[in-house]
C-alpha cells in the first residue's frame, strides 16, 4: 500500500496547477521541488524577487506571483529543496533533502520536470564568460545580477525576452546576433494563418522585436559561422552576415530553443517519440498527459514544449485524469472539466507549430564541425574523440558512451546527449528515431555514502506532524 495517493515532482506552472486542481477536490498531494520556493524556471523568485520593482520582467512574470501565492495556500505537502534522483515503477521515490536520503511512495505520480536549453556547441562555447541566455535570466531573477555589454546570440522567444528585460532595467546590450535563417520565414509562412488564433502570444513576440528596435541595439540577422573569440576566456564573437564581422565582449549569451528535460523519464523507461518540428524527443502521452506507465503522467515542458500558459493547462488536465483513475470523479465529469483546457492547448499548439518552424535551429548550430570543439563538458570529450570512437565501431549512443566516456559525467548526458544522437544520425545516414538516445539509470545526481546512509521514510502522518 502506497503512503501517498498523489505525488507531484516539480513545482513550476504545471506542478502548481495540478496541485491546485487536486486541492479543489479536497486532496493534499505530496509535491517535491528542488528549488527553495515554488515557481519553476519561468516564475523563479516571482513571489520574493530581489528586484524592488518586477514590472521590467513583464506581466507574465508578475502574474506568476499570484499563482505561487494560490499554490502555497492550497495545503499541498510541499518539500522545498527536495532533489529527486530515483522514481521506480512501483511508485517509490527517493530524493535528497537536508543531507539525508528520503523515501516516499505514491499510487499516482505526475512528473513536471520542465525544460533545459538546447546545447549550442559552437567553437569556444565552453570558455569562461559564455553561458546560455536562460542562465543569464536565472541570475537576474534569483539575485538581480546582470552583465553590462553582453552579446546575445541565437534565436527564439526567450532570447528576445531576456534582451527586452535587460533594456527595461537600463542595462546596456552590445548586440543581438540573430541566427534565424531566411528560409525559415518562408517555411513558417503557411502556418501563420492558423497561428493567428493565438494572436495574443504572437503579439507579445512582435512587441519584443519592436522594443529592441526602438532601443537602437545593433541587430545582425541571418548570422552564420559563429565562433567565440578568446583563449582563456571570452573576448568577443566572430560571425558572418554576408561579410565577416567581430564584436568585442566579455559576455556571450547563447540560446536557440529549449527541449524537455529527458533524464528522469528516460531512466524510468517511459516511451519517447521524436518530434521533427521541434528537433527533440517528447514523452509519449495521451491528451491528459498519461504516459506508457499506467500510474505515471507527465505534464508541462517536461513532456513537450508548450510554454508557461500551456503548462498550466496540461497540469490541470493531468490532475483531472489522476482523479478519474483513483475513482474520485467519473469520466463525464473529467471530460466536462477538461474541455476548456483541451481547447486552449489545441489553440496554443497552432501558434507553437509556427514558432518552432520559424526558429528551427540549423544543423550548424546544433552539431559541432571542428574536431577540437568540446561535446561532453563533464568528461572533456571533443568531436574528434567521438569521430575516433565511431571509426572504432561504436555505432550507437550507448556504445559511443562506453568507448569514449562521453555522457558518463555528473550531468548524465543532458548537454551532450542530443549532440551525440545527431552526430550519429549523420554519420550513419539514418533518422534520429533509428539512432535513439542514451540508456539512463538512477541515481540521477551525485550521492555521497554518508548521505545515502542517513535514510528517512516519509508518510502523510509524518508530513502533517512536521507541518
Amino acid at each position: 500500500m502506497s503512503d501517498f495517493d498523489y505525488a507531484i515532482i516539480g513545482a513550476g506552472p504545471a506542478g502548481m496547477s495540478a496541485a491546485l486542481t487536486l486541492a479543489e477536490h479536497g486532496l493534499r498531494p505530496l509535491v517535491l521541488d528542488r528549488a527553495p520556493r515554488a515557481g519553476g524556471q519561468v516564475f523563479r523568485s516571482a513571489a520574493h524577487s530581489p528586484l524592488s520593482d518586477t514590472t521590467p520582467l513583464g506581466p507574465d512574470y508578475t502574474d506568476g506571483a499570484v499563482l505561487i501565492e494560490a499554490y502555497e495556500a492550497c495545503g499541498a505537502h510541499h518539500s522545498a529543496g527536495a532533489d529527486v534522483w530515483h522514481v521506480g515503477e512501483d511508485g517509490r521515490i527517493l530524493y535528497s533533502l537536508d543531507g539525508e536520503t528520503h523515501q516516499a511512495e505514491a499510487r499516482e505520480l505526475l512528473l513536471c520536470l520542465g525544460a533545459i536549453e538546447r546545447p549550442m556547441p559552437i567553437s569556444g562555447w565552453t570558455l569562461p564568460g559564455v553561458m546560455t541566455a536562460g542562465a543569464a535570466q536565472v541570475m537576474l531573477k534569483s539575485d538581480g545580477l546582470v552583465a553590462e555589454g553582453a552579446v546575445f546570440v541565437g534565436s527564439g522567444p526567450l532570447l528576445l525576452l531576456i534582451v527586452a528585460q535587460y533594456l527595461r532595467l537600463g542595462v546596456k546590450v552590445r548586440a543581438v546576433v540573430d541566427t534565424t535563417p531566411r528560409r525559415n520565414y518562408l517555411d513558417a509562412a503557411p502556418l501563420l494563418p492558423s497561428a493567428l488564433s493565438s494572436w495574443p502570444m504572437l503579439r507579445k513576440g512582435l512587441a519584443l522585436l519592436a522594443e529592441i528596435r526602438r532601443a537602437d541595439v545593433p541587430v545582425y540577422r541571418n548570422a552564420m559561422n559563429l565562433e567565440v573569440i578568446g583563449t582563456t576566456r571570452a573576448e568577443g564573437l566572430r560571425f558572418r552576415t554576408g561579410k565577416a564581422r567581430e564584436i568585442a565582449s566579455d559576455h556571450i549569451f547563447l540560446h536557440h530553443g529549449v527541449t524537455p528535460n529527458p533524464n528522469m523519464t528516460r531512466a524510468m523507461g517511459l516511451d519517447h517519440v521524436w518530434n521533427e518540428d521541434q528537433l527533440t524527443w517528447h514523452v509519449a502521452t495521451d491528451r491528459f498527459g498519461q504516459s506508457s506507465l499506467p500510474h505515471v503522467a507527465v505534464a508541462g515542458d517536461g513532456a513537450a514544449i508548450v510554454g508557461a500558459e500551456g503548462a498550466q493547462h496540461a497540469g490541470r488536465l493531468a490532475a483531472l485524469n489522476m482523479l478519474h483513475r483513483m475513482g474520485r470523479i467519473d469520466r463525464d465529469t473529467r471530460d466536462r472539466e477538461a474541455h476548456g483546457d483541451l481547447a486552449a492547448l489545441t489553440r496554443l499548439a497552432r501558434a507553437r507549430r509556427f514558432i518552432h518552424r520559424l526558429y528551427r535551429p540549423t544543423e550548424a548550430l546544433r552539431l559541432p564541425s571542428r574536431d577540437d570543439t568540446l561535446v561532453c563538458r563533464c568528461e572533456e570529450r571533443t568531436l574528434g574523440d567521438l569521430r575516433e570512437g565511431f571509426a572504432e565501431g561504436a555505432r550507437d549512443p550507448n556504445a559511443l558512451k562506453a568507448r569514449t566516456r562521453c555522457g558518463m559525467g555528473p550531468c548524465q548526458g543532458r548537454q551532450c546527449g542530443p549532440v551525440v544522437s545527431g552526430l550519429l544520425a549523420n554519420w550513419r545516414d539514418e533518422r534520429m528515431e533509428t539512432v535513439g538516445y542514451y540508456r539512463l539509470r538512477s541515481p540521477q545526481r551525485l550521492l555521497s555514502l554518508a548521505e545515502f546512509s542517513r535514510f528517512r521514510t516519509v508518510s502523510p502522518a509524518r508530513r502533517e506532524a512536521a507541518e
